[in-house]
């Protein structure tokens, strides 16, 4: 049996939280946060200490790149990137796990957990 991990989600678009807040589950994980901008997700991290962050790069407040900084400074949590530009050089530097490209498949999001998990 797969593991249930507690996954925080921060996208600016509300249907693609939906997406996460509906799919995820039916992996049998837990959303323990869904944040629209990047300072959210920085605070819902820092709170929760999530077992996994999936975010977007480009957000409000400050940027998806931006919160992972902080969020690799103080936890060791991997992390997801999805985006709607097929440019992953957006995140050299960064310790990322997986860069998915909008729109997300069901199939690939699996796929990426897994390999983010077995990266740790």
């Amino acid at each position: 049996m797969t593991k249930v991990l507690r996954i925080v989600v921060a996208d600016d678009e509300p249907e693609i939280r939906d997406y996460f807040r509906r799919i995820l589950p039916r992996f049998g994980h837990e959303v323990v946060g869904i944040a629209e901008n990047g300072r959210d997700l920085v605070d819902l991290c820092q709170r929760n200490q999530p077992d996994l962050v999936i975010t977007d790069l480009m957000m409000p407040a400050i940027s998806g790149l931006e919160a992972i900084a902080v969020i690799q400074t103080t936890l060791h949590i991997p992390i997801i990137v999805v985006s709607s530009s097929d440019k992953p050089d957006d995140t050299i530097g960064t310790k990322i796990a997986e860069f998915l490209v909008k729109p997300i498949r069901s199939g690939d999001l699996r796929a990426a957990i897994e390999r983010a998990l077995s990266a740790v």
